[in-house]
């Protein structure tokens, strides 16, 4: 490869994230500037996931979408934490030659084109925000969006993979069917820690939260969300309820202090 050629910087980087990923995976195998692809790829994973997250948490307000906006790169990034360490010892007892460095570009390369990928549907889901789309299917198009741009980066990962067992011989054939079985495990461990992470999409109707309490399972809410937005139900607003006079701080109920009226009638104890 001449080197004129080379990713010298982040926009070259990007276009061939999208473009010639072939390129990015050759360099990753002959060490060429393993350093900056990774921070090219953090960022990526980083900035327009977070982007995604932003828009979407927008439909139960600022407090929502700044929380969404952060928790889906550190989704990210906890997926990998507990899947990789698996995968590369696996993929190096099968005969893999490749570097760890260079197992971490690549895994953080195919996760970067997934962030990508859900920025671009972004301005789907800002137009049925906008439009007024009901919660269930909000949440529907989310899950739907992040399934897409999930299959995508896993297939890049593949691809890349494909591509140095057939050129470089550092890759034994033998282990794509490993990696195969590990990108249905890292969807199962994502799915799991963004259900643990939830609400990311929020509820207008409730207070604001970083983390929910719900029952069930992920699985579960795909089906009641699928059973409701057939039913053409959307969420129940909040009951216009008695106002609360006490006192409260982010949830936090602050009993009221004894007036010296009140120590006087109170009953003495035997």
């Amino acid at each position: 490869m001449a080197a004129d050629q080379r990713i010298a910087s982040y926009s070259d980087f990007l276009k061939a994230l999208l473009s010639d990923r072939e390129r990015v995976f050759e360099e990753v195998v002959e060490g060429v500037g393993l350093g900056s692809k990774l921070r090219y790829a953090l960022l990526t994973i980083v900035l327009p996931s977070g982007f995604f997250g932003l828009v979407a948490g927008a439909y139960s307000g600022p407090a929502q979408a700044l929380s969404a906006g952060i928790k889906l790169p550190f989704l990210f990034f906890a997926t990998f934490a507990v899947c990789f360490p698996a995968f590369f010892v696996v993929q190096v007892l099968v005969g893999s030659r490749l570097r760890l460095l260079q197992v971490v570009v690549l895994v953080f390369g195919a996760l970067a084109l997934t962030s990508v990928l859900l920025a671009a549907f972004v301005p789907i889901t800002a137009f049925f925000l906008i439009t007024g789309a009901n919660y269930y299917f909000q949440h529907l198009l989310n899950i739907a969006i992040a399934g897409v741009a999930g299959l995508f980066g896993m297939y890049a990962l593949h691809e890349g993979l494909s591509v140095v067992c057939e050129k470089r011989g550092v890759y034994p054939r033998k282990a794509l069917t490993i990696m195969r079985a590990w990108a249905l495990l890292f969807a199962f461990v994502g799915i799991q820690l963004a259900w643990s992470l939830r609400p990311f999409l929020g509820d207008r109707n409730e207070p604001f939260r970083v983390f929910g309490s719900y029952q069930g399972n992920f699985y579960a809410a795909i089906i009641y969300a699928v059973n409701k937005l057939l039913q053409g139900e959307e969420k129940p607003a909040a009951p216009p309820g008695k106002q609360d006079t006490i006192p409260r701080f982010r949830g936090f109920v602050i009993p009221p202090i004894d007036t010296a009226v009140d120590s006087m009638h109170r009953r003495k104890r035997p």
